[in-house]
């Protein structure tokens, strides 16, 4: 097996510790649903990722745990997944639902008759679709309770693993790769797709097996999105171009966010960009656990304001990674809980004032000491000579 894989003996000590975590809660079955784009749960009980269908692991508190898949994926499936039992479901088909004329698979009133539930969980919750609820409440019938579960696979899956730090380190190092790629290609009048594709291209190239996410180049008046896509504008001297580049490694995704000028750098313009670049170097050093999560985001917050920027604040400096790139918990003045040893954290300032942003992005690993950084590439000004 790969170093950087996840053993299977880890995927059935997820499954265990979930079904604590179930119990703890009165929860007797547990549906873990992902699409996808959010394919985390599913490939965190199963290694699977849904290709045009959606998924979800079903996971007995004192039984054996399935894999649910659409009409199409039985062969894809039985390939990929680490879990034994794969069930197809018509209600996991792809979002253009064709009728698949003569198939005759499982319903959910097979699954309420086979596993019997009294309390049924969903994690994913906010993602599940509103059909496929209806039909699992029409199936287990109205004395079955049907609740939002997503804390009890939080629970388990917060503090990440050796085997999931090592994914992320590869993870990151790999980012670094796509971001040297753009800082030896970049030039005026190449567009944000093209240096999209020098990012993908060289990530891709040296191992990684997706990118984490859609890759961002923004520039101009583009950069003041904090989310987007690429565009076929072509980048320019003298503006913020900022990029956000991510790896994926079995399934782990971490991420390197810089801004780059290209030629002149006007000096307000240096301001701003400094201004988040200490920002994210104070949250990396106030991350250590045993810290409320809420006083870290305010201290930030709170020197960024003294800075006289407090205006170009969006969100709290930082949020989980694992899975996905950007996972539960954030960290916000609003959080209510402490950081703990092995919890990972992609620490990403976005800042945004009059038509242009910029993001300082990179991950670490919540230590009881100073964070470990699982990206070794310099946080510095990309002024760029042209």
């Amino acid at each position: 097996m790969s170093e950087f894989a996840i053993p299977q003996s880890e995927f059935e000590a997820r499954l265990a510790a979930t079904r604590e975590a179930m119990a703890a809660q009165g929860l007797d079955l547990l549906l873990a649903f992902s699409t996808e784009s959010e394919p985390a749960h599913v490939r965190y009980y199963a290694d699977y990722w849904p290709s045009f269908e959606t998924a979800a692991v079903l996971i007995s508190v004192d039984g054996p745990a399935a894999l649910l898949i659409g009409p199409e994926s039985r062969t894809y499936a039985t390939a990929r997944t680490r879990i034994g039992r794969v069930i197809q479901l018509m209600d996991f088909r792809e979002s253009s639902q064709p009728d698949y004329p003569g198939s005759r698979l499982p319903t959910w009133r097979d699954i309420a008759a086979e596993f019997r539930p009294r309390r049924v969980g969903i994690a994913g919750w906010h993602m599940f679709p509103h059909t496929i609820l209806t039909a699992l409440r029409e199936a287990v019938g109205a004395a079955v309770s049907v609740v939002p579960a997503d804390a009890v696979v939080r629970a388990v899956s917060m503090r990440k693993s050796a085997n999931e730090l090592r994914c992320l380190r590869e993870a990151a190092r790999l980012s670094e790769i796509g971001f040297r790629a753009v800082l030896e290609g970049i030039r005026p009048g190449l567009t944000e797709c093209q240096l999209v594709g020098l990012a993908t291209g060289a990530m891709l190239a040296a191992g990684a097996e997706a990118t984490g996410y859609p890759i961002w180049c923004c520039s101009g008046p583009n950069s003041a999105q904090a989310i987007s896509r690429p565009s076929l504008r072509p980048v320019q001297t003298g503006e913020v171009i900022h990029f956000s580049i991510g790896a994926k490694v079995a399934g782990y995704s971490a991420s390197i966010g810089r801004p780059v000028v290209l030629g002149h750098c006007p000096d307000e313009l240096r301001r701003f960009l400094q201004v988040g670049l200490d920002a994210e170097t104070m949250t990396i050093d106030l991350m250590r656990a045993g810290t409320p999560a809420a006083s870290v985001a305010q201290r930030v917050h709170d020197v960024i304001r003294s800075k006289g920027y407090g205006d170009a604040i969006l969100y709290g400096p930082a949020h989980g990674c694992g899975q996905m790139e950007c996972e539960y918990p954030f960290l916000e003045t609003s959080s209510t809980y402490t950081l703990e040893e092995a919890m990972a954290f992609m620490v990403d300032i976005f800042l945004s004032r009059a038509g242009q942003g910029f993001r300082w992005e990179d991950g670490i690993v919540v230590r009881n000491g100073p964070a470990e950084e699982l990206s070794s590439f310099g946080r510095r000004l990309n002024i760029l000579e042209v």
